[in-house]
């Protein structure tokens, strides 16, 4: 005798959320239960973070709670997270990359986080918002232009699994300066969020220009953002300024998924020895300042190259630099999942 949905349902109440410390029941994760009868249940899930270790763990436990009852667990999610008043109506998760300074290695880490993604099998875009200097098709070694659809919208390039979209993609030269005052870059940036085809994405990563300016105030103001990761170097004046950073951010009620500290030692290899080129502790420092996670440290590395005939970029290749951003990969989507699974359940991620 097949077993019934209330049974179903009572058997997960066993399936705790690690993140959030309740089982999937009792927290609404479960979006509903259908008992086929040749055996297959079809749970769908409220979850919402795609390639998240934790939650193909949490997957992983539902099965064998189904298994257990001699059933077959047939997965899926739910489409809850598509926003109607959104421009980006289709984009799961929203995730600026951001700093207070420049130099920091921030579109370093926004390419190189894309580029993990997508070779996980995630389907990734990233934006360029730094319309004054935008260089993530100069990280990507891309030439390839933009398309237009029948609508007469832009369809972004594919490089590397990862959606692009940059002013260097739309500029007739590549060295031509954008000379805007700030009305025109919130337009601009705007143009480049509403007018361009994203499709259905899991992950939309925008690489935000240093400072607090017009961009940023744009991307918040329009745009559901899941989370902020933000790029700092160790030492004591990039810090000062990733603070109002974090905290334009706060004042937007955005949340902060965490700090990367980028160019965190550099190890000799003639010698062996680790020298703390811009010193130590700040990304951890910043980290316990405002609650939040150090999401990697990561050190110079001579894989971590910039493009060109370098391309593609380090997380796309073998050896420390790659492990790296695969690790930073699933660090961060198990924070957008855990925050997205917190905001279903109504509850504060703890």
């Amino acid at each position: 005798m097949t077993a019934s949905e209330p049974e179903v349902r009572d058997r997960l109440r066993n399936v705790e959320d690690p993140a959030l410390g309740d089982d999937l029941v009792s927290l609404d994760l479960i979006d509903s239960i259908d008992v086929t009868d040749d055996g297959v249940v079809k749970v769908r899930l409220e979850f919402n973070a795609p390639f998240a270790p934790e939650e193909s763990a949490i997957g992983d436990r539902i099965r064998d709670a189904v298994e257990d009852l001699g059933l077959e667990a047939s997965l899926s999610v739910s489409r809850s997270w598509e926003d109607p008043d959104s421009p980006l109506e289709d984009v799961r998760n929203v995730v600026p990359i951001a700093s207070g300074k420049g130099g920091v290695g921030k579109t370093t880490v926004a390419t190189n986080l894309a580029a993990s993604l997508a070779d996980a099998g995630a389907r990734v875009g990233l934006l360029d918002a730094d319309i004054y200097g935008p260089n993530v098709p100069g990280m990507f070694g891309a030439d390839a232009q933009p398309g237009v659809s029948q609508d007469g919208n832009v369809l972004p390039p594919t490089v590397d699994g990862v959606k692009l979209m940059s002013m260097a993609l739309l500029a007739e030269e590549e060295s031509d300066p954008a000379m805007l005052r700030g009305p025109m870059v919130d337009k601009v940036l705007t143009e480049l969020i509403e007018e361009v085809e994203w499709g259905e994405l899991d992950y939309l990563l925008v690489d935000l220009p240093p400072g607090t300016g017009d961009e940023q105030l744009t991307l918040v103001q329009h745009v559901p953002v899941t989370g902020a990761v933000i790029v700092t170097t160790p030492e004591d004046i990039a810090l000062e300024d990733v603070r109002k950073g974090i905290r334009m951010f706060e004042d937007h009620e955005t949340p902060v998924l965490g700090i990367v500290e980028n160019m965190t030692s550099f190890r000799c290899p003639n010698c062996g020895d680790v020298h703390d080129l811009y010193g130590s502790g700040g990304g951890e420092t910043l980290a316990a300042e405002f609650d939040v996670p150090l999401l990697a440290e990561i050190p110079m590395d001579p894989q971590i190259k910039s493009g060109g005939e370098n391309a593609p970029v380090a997380a796309l290749q073998e050896g420390s630099a790659a492990a790296q951003f695969a690790e930073l990969r699933d660090t961060v989507t198990n924070l957008i999942g855990a925050l997205n699974r917190a905001e279903v359940a109504g509850v504060e991620l703890r």
